[in-house]
This record gives C-alpha cells, sequence and structure tokens, in this order.
C-alpha cells in the first residue's frame, strides 16, 4: 500500500508542476501584474507530494519490502539500517526520485521565500522549475518507476551497490545532488529575467 501511495503522489505532483507552468505561462502572455492564485499553491504542494513519495521509497527500504522491485534489486534483509536506508537513492531509479525531490523543493523554497522578485519575474521562474520537474516526473512515471511491484517476492535481496557500501560514499549522493539541483535556482531566475526583457522590449514596441 505505501508504494502505490508513493506513486500516486508522484502522479500527483506531476499534475501540480503541470498547473504550475500553466499559471506562470498564462500571467506571462496576459501581460497580468499580479501572480496568479493558483501558482504558489500548486508549488507547494508539489514540493510536499514529492517528499511524501521520496519518504515512502525510503520506508520500504527500511522495512525491506521486498515486493518492490527496486527494494529487491538495491537491499537485503541483513544489511546494516544505514545501507539499507542508502539504497534509497543508491540506484538509478531512486536516485531520479531524490533529483526531483530537490528540484520541486527548490520551487517550494522560491514561492515561500522570495518577496523581492516582481510576480511576473517570480512567475516565470516557478514556470521554469515546473517545466523542469515535468521532465523528471515523465522519465519516472513512464520509464523508470520506482514503485514497480515485483511477485512473487524474493526471499533476502540482491544487495546494495557494493560501491555505495561506504559511509562516506553512502551520502555522497545525496550532497552532490544538493549542489547540483541547487543550480536551478539560478537557472531558473536567468531565464524568467530574459524572457521578461524580451516581453518589455515587444511591449514598448
Amino acid at each position: 500500500m505505501i508504494a502505490e501511495a508513493g506513486l500516486v503522489a508522484l502522479w500527483l505532483a506531476a499534475s501540480m508542476a503541470l498547473l504550475q507552468l500553466i499559471a506562470g505561462l498564462t500571467l506571462l502572455r496576459s501581460g497580468a501584474v499580479q501572480l496568479p492564485p493558483i501558482i504558489k499553491p500548486a508549488a507547494y504542494v508539489q514540493g510536499a507530494l514529492c517528499i511524501f513519495a521520496f519518504f515512502a521509497l525510503m520506508w520500504l527500504f527500511y522495512v525491506t519490502d521486498l515486493s518492490v522491485l527496486l527494494v529487491a534489486s538495491n537491499s537485503h534483509v541483513d544489511k546494516p539500517l544505514i545501507f539499507k536506508l542508502a539504497g534509497t537513492w543508491g540506484n538509478h531509479e531512486g536516485s531520479m526520485l531524490l533529483w526531483v525531490t530537490i528540484l520541486s523543493g527548490s520551487g517550494t523554497a522560491i514561492a515561500a521565500l522570495e518577496k523581492r522578485v516582481e510576480a511576473r519575474t517570480l512567475s516565470a521562474t516557478l514556470a521554469v522549475q515546473a517545466f523542469l520537474a515535468l521532465g523528471f516526473f515523465a522519465f519516472l512515471l513512464f520509464s523508470s518507476n520506482p514503485f514497480e511491484r515485483l511477485l512473487p517476492a524474493p526471499v533476502e535481496g540482491a544487495g546494495l551497490n557494493p560501491l555505495l557500501q561506504d559511509v562516506g560514499l553512502a551520502f555522497h549522493p545525496p550532497t552532490l545532488y544538493f549542489g547540483y539541483v541547487g543550480l536551478s535556482i539560478a537557472f531558473s531566475f536567468a531565464i524568467a529575467a530574459n524572457s521578461h526583457n524580451l516581453t518589455i522590449g515587444i511591449d514598448h514596441r
């Protein structure tokens, strides 16, 4: 049931990203000066749903639910707890889920904390963040589902990637991703500012 809840959360988060993108583009096309009332709540809900999905996957690794293909392929009943948890992101699907969770969380932080940027620039920034997130959502949902079931479930599990069976290496991916994905904020602001300047130029004409 936890796996299915995590998958539903991912679908809903993707829907929120699409809504956020549409709302942001609508403001830019209409020339309005106020943020669409839906765009910030969509960013908040998207971030919360992604966090829920990631912790759902982490819980599946914690309890070693071997009926989930990803857990069976990247964990083992006898692994120390720290390496069971590291199995959450120590694989392709889990690392992509971590990536999109940080990306959505960054969008949530922009929506919640940025007070000095004008509405059109903030709207464009959130639209770019949503556009980036949608690509990863599509990849996860249609190509690399981290919550896929495996029946019948194996007895023990295949175990974590040997390269990650070290404390330092186990926590290397999350710290690396925070740096990499955090750059999406600067990218989104740059694209938003450029689109705003282009819009102003067109308006002046």
